[in-house]
């Protein structure tokens, strides 16, 4: 696949995630979820812009400087939630289906940029789809950290809880 064809689908990835992850963040009645769902989706208007701001400056020689929450940031904000998810907010099947959805549209965006990275020559264009999949590979950990808290709390503390003794 040619760069611009690359980036215009990784363009299409960002929108559909920014549209899901908004429409999920409106409808859900569980202000937790809703205020995950927004981040995640505000996270995607970012790649979006970066993205456009890539396409824009791919024939010049301007540096771009590739922004959105890097892997410590999103645990950051999971770890916050997880707290006010301990106040017993009440989950609906759609909850844990936007998850699921969400799961399923990471990974996809991730393995799009692991195979347009794989089979680029160019370096810059290699910079921005690593860039991109760390992205999209915290936003899946995190949605996944979520979706694991919520099915089923004790496992997800007595996990978090060995991981810890462990020392892991």
């Amino acid at each position: 696949m040619e760069l611009k064809q690359a980036l215009q689908t990784a363009l299409e990835f960002e929108k559909k995630g920014h549209s899901i992850y908004e429409e999920t963040a409106n409808k859900t009645k569980n202000p937790i979820v809703a205020k995950t769902f927004r981040y995640l989706s505000n996270q995607e208007l970012i790649h979006i812009e970066e993205i456009k701001e890539y396409i824009e400056k791919l024939n010049n020689s301007h540096k771009i400087e590739l922004k959105g929450d890097n892997l410590k940031q999103t645990q950051e904000f999971f770890n916050t939630t997880i707290t006010q998810f301990k106040e017993k907010t009440e989950l609906s099947d759609d909850d844990l289906k936007a998850h699921e959805t969400g799961l399923i549209l990471e990974r996809r965006a991730y393995d799009f940029y692991k195979e347009q990275h794989d089979n680029s020559t160019d370096e810059e264009t290699k910079k921005f789809f690593k860039w991109i999949m760390t992205q999209e590979n915290a936003h899946y950990e995190f949605i996944r950290r979520a979706y694991d808290f919520i099915k089923d709390p004790v496992a997800f503390y007595s996990e978090e809880e060995q991981w810890m003794v462990d020392g892991g």
